[in-house]
């Protein structure tokens, strides 16, 4: 605190009328760390709510993501059946033609398994 200096009855008087430069310096280093972690707050909340809000959109598009599998692989399940029937009926309509196509792919598979 700065000092005045009054006389009085031949008497120095010291008196304290205005804050010294260490106090006025304390009170704003009180105020800023005061701001700084009001500011350290406010980022974190707000790295909460971003990431939550990118949690969910991420779990959002993981679920579509997922259904689209799921839709796929039971196309291809319907599709595989298809494909299993229509082999089933064509080996009925023509079982010596089955015999004879499943004769030359096993050869093919023999041939080309025995040259290694």
């Amino acid at each position: 605190m700065a000092q005045t200096a009054t006389k009085t009855n031949g008497t120095t008087k010291v008196a304290d009328t205005l804050p010294s430069d260490g106090d006025a310096l304390s009170d704003q280093i009180k105020t800023l760390r005061a701001d700084v972690a009001s500011l350290a707050e406010l980022v974190g909340e707000i790295g909460k709510r971003r990431g939550a809000e990118y949690k969910a959109a991420g779990e959002a598009k993981a679920q579509e993501v997922r259904d689209r599998g799921e839709e796929a692989l039971r196309e291809a399940g319907k599709r595989v059946a298809e494909l299993e029937d229509n082999a089933r009926g064509q080996i009925q309509a023509n079982p010596f033609q089955a015999i004879g196509l499943a004769a030359a792919v096993g050869f093919l598979i023999g041939y080309v398994g025995s040259r290694r």
